[in-house]
């Protein structure tokens, strides 16, 4: 497994285009190269924006006033949990990555502000998405008032940022149904440990378990290319015996024992 780090300031500040700026990537360069010159040479925005030519009704505010992009922040948030450093191989990446695989199984992510959120499954305060969290290092609160809908687990400071941070990693934004998904691209290239988690957290929340019987089933009403490509990782994690059919997926007793998860 390489030491790659799947999520980059560049795309972190890219989640905040058509807000602010258009182009948010440049704002960033623009604002680290503003503060730079004006620290190094002890000078205001006027002579900053004549020396590097830019407007400076953009940074006066960086340069005068202490301010920064929404983007800057951001990539400062992330980069102090060690979300933008961590490698596949990090105990802070497993628990991004579980908490990728319960966007797609049983969260989301707001698109309006990317806050994102998390069911709790039948295991309710034991669930792994509270484990995930914590690897993470956000807070979260538990909110159980859901007029008969699952518990949910919901980041409070720095939640968004997260948010973030899971759509660079492949994460939907917004409401599943309404878009074509496909799974994150980093299980491609991931390690079986890397796959393994994604697809346990997965089935922890999806996969119905029949009485008296092994079997699984995960029943999704989601596009034809990802379904097959979710069946065919789970086949791959349990080593064959997992079946797609029209709007679901079969797990086999004996896939379902390789995997780990009879009841």
């Amino acid at each position: 497994m390489t030491d790659t780090a799947f999520v980059t300031e560049r795309d972190l500040a890219r989640t905040y285009d058509g807000g602010a700026y258009e182009n948010t990537w440049e704002a960033v360069e623009q604002y680290r190269a503003a503060t730079r010159y004006a620290n190094t040479n002890d000078v205001g925005s006027g002579a900053t924006a004549s020396a590097l030519d830019l407007p400076r009704s953009r940074i006066r505010t960086w340069v005068d006033q202490g301010g920064a992009p929404d983007a800057v922040r951001a990539i400062d948030t992330a980069r102090g949990y060690g979300w933008l450093e961590c490698t596949p191989d990090d105990d802070i990446f497993a628990g991004l990555n579980a908490l990728v695989a319960n966007v797609f199984s049983g969260g989301s992510i707001a698109d309006s502000h990317y806050r994102p959120s998390f069911a709790l499954n039948h295991r309710g305060e034991d669930s792994h998405v509270l484990d995930a969290l914590e690897l993470v290092g956000v807070d979260y609160q538990i909110v159980d008032d859901r007029d008969g809908r699952a518990d949910e687990a919901r980041p409070t400071e720095d939640g968004t940022v997260l948010g973030r941070v899971l759509a660079v990693l492949g994460a939907p934004v917004g409401p599943k149904a309404d878009q074509r998904l496909s799974l994150p691209d980093y299980l491609v290239v991931g390690s079986d440990d890397v796959r393994e988690t994604f697809v346990y957290a997965y089935l922890e929340n999806r996969a119905v378990h029949h009485e008296g019987k092994a079997t699984m089933t995960i029943i999704e009403e989601r596009n034809d290319s990802y379904l097959s490509s979710l069946a065919a990782l789970i086949n791959d994690i349990a080593g064959g015996g997992v079946t797609r059919n029209a709007e679901s997926i079969t797990i086999s007793a004996e896939a379902a024992r390789s995997l780990g998860t009879v009841r």
